[in-house]
């Protein structure tokens, strides 16, 4: 899924349901923020993570 279009789903979730809602993982982790990744070979990625 490309950035605008993952901002674009959460645009959408805010205006339905508030913009106070806590970001969770499907593992149940909360989110810390998302990072920026050139790890993975030939993409750039936005990589959403629990770690700092």
């Amino acid at each position: 899924m490309k950035l605008k279009e993952f901002i674009e789903k959460l645009e959408k979730i805010a205006k339905e349901y508030g913009d106070s809602s806590e970001v969770i993982m499907a593992d149940n982790i909360p989110v810390v923020s998302p990072v920026f990744s050139r790890e993975y070979p030939d993409k750039k990625n936005v990589v959403i993570t629990d770690q700092k």
